[in-house]
């Protein structure tokens, strides 16, 4: 596995890894990859993954070969697009297992970010219980971008500040996204936000407590910092949208999510709930 976290931090990204699976948001998730390869000069790689069971009982004579070559120029076509925007961007066919094929391309490239839609499911209160996305966020070292549906396309380099949003349960793993804020600050006017979640009625001591502790971490002088109350979840969702921001940050663990507060599905209402993308950082 590729252990390169540390280059986003210090600012040298150099592959991005884009799977695609030419769904009608695939050219949402492009647009996305290519706006963090503009910011730090990142070439793309794209890559289709065909699953074993698209050859299951396939008897036709020469439809596997067809189903590649269609795939390949299907991929081809996008590199190009790519490649127009003044991007270098190359293409990877690969057969098997989604999660295990990212995870080899990730070290075999030494991929530097993970560009990864996201879709929820219709089960269970609308996310599958073992989402493909979540797998991939748990097991992956390197950060991930995950862009939902129906999320406003916004480029990273533009007028104004780019408003980056950083939920934290006061762990130092997850005050890490500090370090991430500044590395995007290297590159793009930043404007960041830490925001703590609590419980529902949470004591004004408590709301208190909690909003000095954000104060004494806080890195930027500007930082704003929020001590919200609700469902996890969808108060993070709320909250980003209303402060209009670009980059929501947070952080995954093997076995949990912002220890305290982000389990179960709280990491999917936020990936699928958002409204601009989120980054998802690998805390051990």
């Amino acid at each position: 596995m590729n252990d390169t976290p540390g280059n986003f931090l210090e600012g040298k990204v150099n592959r991005i890894l884009v799977p695609v699976n030419f769904s009608p948001k695939t050219s949402l998730v492009l647009e996305h990859a290519i706006a963090v390869a503009h910011v730090y000069g990142a070439s793309l790689l794209l890559m289709h993954v065909l699953n074993a069971t698209a050859f299951v009982a396939n008897s036709v004579p020469g439809a596997t070969l067809e189903i590649l070559q269609r795939s390949e120029s299907a991929l081809e076509e996008l590199a190009e697009s790519v490649r127009m925007q003044h991007i270098d961007c190359q293409i990877l066919m690969r057969k098997g297992d989604l999660d295990t094929q990212i995870e080899q391309v990730i070290a075999e490239y030494r991929v530097d970010i993970l560009v990864l839609g996201t879709q929820a499911a219709s089960n269970f209160g609308g996310f599958a219980l073992a989402s493909t996305a979540e797998r991939i966020l748990r097991k992956t070292m390197i950060p991930v971008l995950t862009v939902a549906d129906c999320r406003p396309v916004r480029k990273w380099v533009g007028e104004g500040h780019f408003h980056v949003f950083g939920v934290t349960d006061l762990s130092p793993e997850s005050i890490r996204n500090f370090e991430y804020a500044r590395a995007l600050r290297r590159r793009l006017p930043v404007e960041y936000t830490l925001a703590h979640v609590l419980p529902k009625h949470a004591t004004p001591e408590r709301i208190e407590a909690a909003t000095e502790q954000l104060h004494a971490v806080v890195q930027f002088a500007d930082t704003k910092v929020e001590v919200l109350e609700g469902a996890i979840g969808p108060t993070i969702c709320q909250a980003s949208a209303r402060a209009g921001a670009d980059l929501i940050i947070t952080s995954v663990r093997k076995h949990s999510v912002l220890r305290e507060i982000l389990l179960g599905h709280t990491l999917l209402e936020i990936l699928y709930g958002a409204s601009c993308p989120v980054l998802t950082i690998r805390m051990e």
